[in-house]
């Protein structure tokens, strides 16, 4: 019997963050990506 590979489709890694959305993330959650957005790899929409 041939083996077939399910490929696994996921969502986009997001990059562009609202200021609400940051406001229900966990402490360590949010370190990490606002370092992300002073690195600018993230956006930062107002």
């Amino acid at each position: 019997m041939a083996e077939t590979k399910k490929k696994v489709v996921g969502l986009p890694r997001k990059t562009y963050w609202h200021l609400y959305s940051l406001q229900n993330l966990q402490s360590d959650k949010l370190i990490k990506v606002i370092n992300k957005i002073l690195k600018k790899d993230y956006v930062l929409i107002k």
